[in-house]
């Protein structure tokens, strides 16, 4: 597989969980081209080396790179 998706995988885990999902991703991360967390968890936006933020507005939603 090129992809791997990982879609709100974080939020029924405590810290120690969290910690330890990201550990695995991180070990598994050369065997994909790309790999996208999806997450509303503000304390994992750093986690990670490229990050899309999608934000609400009125006009609609709106998306960059951090």
């Amino acid at each position: 597989l090129e992809t791997l998706v990982i879609d709100e995988g974080f939020g029924t885990l405590d810290a120690l969980g969290r910690e330890r999902m990201v550990e695995a991703i991180t070990s598994v991360q050369d065997d994909f081209k790309r790999i996208i967390v999806i997450t509303h968890l503000d304390e994992l936006k750093d986690r990670f080396p490229a990050t899309i933020e999608v934000t609400k507005t009125p006009a609609g939603s709106r998306w960059g790179i951090r």
